[in-house]
């Protein structure tokens, strides 16, 4: 009785694993049997016993017939649901109803299987804490002579796109980044500091189908100890786009406006309107190499001829999966300091990253 139980277990699950998989035929004449999971980029991705998960090119696939429904996902937002199949290069999806219709291949973005599409739920609400991605990092340096300085530099960007699901064009993603830099230097028994904290909170709104354009709200804070700067707050939006987007590098603008409320340790305050400029890169060079960069610069449109500027650049070089080596230098400037302050602070800082 026992043995007939195990037997049963076990042809349950063959069945279920062979329910699962599908069959891939190759314009080489091979054939992948496997598990797939998803068509994007113009790959398929299909995950298989004996050698893993394997990324097939389009163009190197005969014929391929999905042996349960599949969500596709179009260009223009749009998802349809049915069996696909890709055969000769022709891209069909039949539905329920049994009608087939012709996809032409330049308007698919991806293709899920439902249970993936279903269980990711693009279209639901996401909780507050969910879904983000980003990196933290740490970087201390100590120096002993006829000066002792110390200085620590803790980084935290993080971001989440909604939907997560890749392909989907986003609706909506928000940027949090919180950047600190602590240093004390002593001298003839006289301690000085200069610390510096900003962060940002950055909500974007797309639209126009392909995610390239998009409306962004954002808040600012910074506290500046070289500029006498005690809390810097600015609120604004404005618009952006990316200009090129690419695996490997992508370029964005956007321009706005802002209020800025200065408040100086000297006890000067500052209420000023300001417009925004700004421009983002990123880049993968040598194929690990990661490149950062971005600069913005705010016109006064209070005291006319009066600005300010931030830049950043960031180097990122992956250790592992989860951690990396980075080298990031910014600058932030203002044409009208405190005097006595400088109006340049230049900041260069390593550390190791943490990914999540």
């Amino acid at each position: 009785m026992r043995y007939a139980r195990l037997g049963l277990i076990l042809l349950i699950l063959s069945t279920a694993a062979l329910a699962r998989a599908e069959e891939i035929h190759l314009k080489d004449g091979n054939r992948v049997t496997g598990a797939f999971e998803r068509l994007l980029g113009g790959n398929v991705v299909v995950k298989t016993d004996s050698l893993g998960t394997l990324t097939i090119p389009v163009a190197n696939v005969e014929s391929f017939t999905s042996s349960t429904s599949m969500f596709v996902i179009l260009k223009d937002g749009k998802t349809e649901e049915g069996v696909f199949s890709l055969k000769a290069g022709v891209w069909q999806l039949q539905s329920a109803a049994g009608v087939t219709t012709t996809l032409p291949a330049g308007e698919v973005l991806a293709v899920y299987p439902a249970k993936v599409y279903e269980k990711e739920n693009p279209k639901a609400p996401r909780k507050a804490w969910q879904d983000w991605k980003g990196q933290g990092s740490l970087g201390y340096v100590l120096q002993q002579s006829s000066q002792h300085s110390r200085s620590l530099s803790i980084n935290f960007n993080s971001a989440r796109v909604e939907p997560r699901l890749e392909g989907l064009p986003p609706r909506r993603s928000t940027v949090f980044s919180f950047n600190m830099a602590f240093a004390t230097l002593t001298e003839s028994g006289v301690t000085t500091s200069s610390n510096t904290l900003t962060s940002l909170l950055r909500q974007n709104f797309f639209f126009g189908g392909d995610g390239s354009n998009y409306l962004f709200l954002q808040g600012q804070w910074d506290h500046i100890q070289p500029q006498e700067l005690n809390l810097r707050q600015s609120y604004g939006g404005g618009i952006g786009r990316d200009l090129i987007r690419r695996p490997d590098f992508t370029l964005g603008v956007h321009g706005g406006l802002t209020y800025v409320r200065s408040n100086f340790t000297t006890g000067e305050m500052r209420n000023e309107m300001e417009a925004l400029a700004g421009e983002r890169i990123t880049a993968t060079v040598f194929k690990h190499l990661n490149i950062n960069h971005a600069f913005d610069v705010y016109p006064n449109l209070t005291s006319t001829g009066d600005y300010r500027f931030n830049a950043i650049i960031g180097l990122d070089a992956p250790i592992s999966s989860r951690f990396s080596f980075n080298i990031t230098a910014t600058d932030q400037y203002l044409s009208n300091p405190i005097p006595g302050t400088d109006a340049n602070v230049l900041i260069l800082s390593t550390g190791l990253g943490v990914n999540f």
